[in-house]
């Protein structure tokens, strides 16, 4: 195998499919990532067999071959050479890479047991890449990162009025966003996990279109000359509509930005800054934000806010707080609720499809 490529599209393509490389020792071959030429179109994959990253590039000067390289060792390599063209050439039992008066020698990946594509190529139904991209921001961080969550460790998809809707939760928040995307009947689901989507997160970036094919065990994502691939969680997600509380009494609405700084700077005094409760105290025309340790002694701050309902004190874990207040986006955002111990619903004012409940902590 022998080609010439600029380095910034062979930068983006092994930095994005090396992603998907697994960084386990026990199946070396996984550790790397395959490519292929035929004429002047190099394909470059990585997977670690749950999850596959595929892009394809316009190379010149070329020689058809396969090869398996070192994922992480190659991206690196290619990341760090200067810009302009690289020359890449398989001699023996290593790739020759030179940039300018740059040059490295790579040993190849040994095996053949490196999987094949396991995704569809085809037509997949469209929809909006920027809409998607600021969806998955909102959703993604709602999921569960233990693995022994199973199916809470992706990202649930339904097709709900015409709309794609996606929900995430780790048991003690929830996040739910619609977009205008008719690629789900309405009434079928999936679940994506989230790991999979982080990284299809990465490839939106400056795209205008990507496309979801779905099928019985796996779903392909498609953007522009790169497609992700990952294999469907299997298990009952939870009865999410039933959770969320109907009619709550109480409303506040508040600036999204004063209210974020005022939770940075109040535990500022908490030497376990997420595990230490924020009190809110809502009443009146204000709201009173307040952290206190026996260590590091007490923080308080009063943030103008409209309020109606019921005056009450209500814990939250701050982490969660501010992240459900960052995935608004908006100016200003509402909190509803009903009692200290019952789910807060977090909305941004005029912003309709997205909702965020966040489960208080105990007094």
């Amino acid at each position: 195998m022998k080609f010439r490529c600029e380095r910034e599209v062979l930068n983006e393509a092994f930095n994005a499919t090396s992603r998907a490389a697994s960084n386990r020792g026990t199946n070396p071959t996984l550790s790397c990532v395959r490519l292929v030429l035929a004429g002047e179109s190099l394909r470059v994959t990585g997977t670690d067999g749950d999850l596959t990253i595929d892009s394809s590039i316009t190379v010149s000067n070329g020689k058809d071959g396969v090869v398996l390289v070192p994922g992480k060792l190659i991206a690196d390599v290619v990341k760090s050479l200067p810009s302009g063209a690289v020359d890449f050439e398989v001699v023996e039992d290593k790739v020759e890479i030179s940039a300018g008066r740059v040059n490295f020698n790579v040993p190849i990946g040994a095996g053949d047991d490196f999987p094949k594509w396991s995704g569809t190529v085809g037509e997949g139904a469209p929809m909006s890449a920027p809409e998607f991209a600021e969806a998955l921001r909102q959703v993604v961080r709602a999921a569960s990162t233990d693995d022994a969550r199973g199916v809470y460790t992706g990202v649930f998809m339904t097709g709900v009025d015409g709309k794609l809707r996606m929900v995430a939760t780790d048991s003690y928040r929830m996040a739910i966003r619609d977009i205008d995307a008719s690629v789900i009947p309405d009434g079928k689901s999936v679940v994506v996990p989230a790991r999979a989507l982080s990284e299809l997160l990465r490839l939106l970036d400056r795209q205008e279109r990507v496309s979801m094919n779905i099928t019985e065990n796996d779903v392909t994502f498609e953007a522009g000359s790169t497609r992700l691939v990952t294999r469907l969680l299997t298990g009952s997600f939870a009865d999410y509509q039933r959770l969320i509380p109907p009619n709550l009494p109480n409303t506040l609405t508040v600036a999204r930005e004063p209210l974020t700084e005022a939770i940075r700077r109040v535990k500022l005094v908490a030497r376990d800054p997420i595990g230490t409760p924020l009190r809110m105290q809502i009443s009146g025309i204000a709201v009173t934000l307040r952290m206190i340790t026996p260590d590091n002694g007490e923080a308080t701050e009063q943030i103008d806010a409209t309020h109606a309902g019921n005056d009450i004190e209500i814990r939250f874990n701050n982490e969660m707080l501010t992240q459900g207040l960052e995935a608004c986006g908006t100016d200003d955002v509402t909190i509803q609720t009903s009692e200290p111990s019952k789910l807060a619903v977090i909305k941004g004012v005029g912003q309709p499809n997205f909702t965020y409940l966040l489960m208080p902590l105990k007094s």
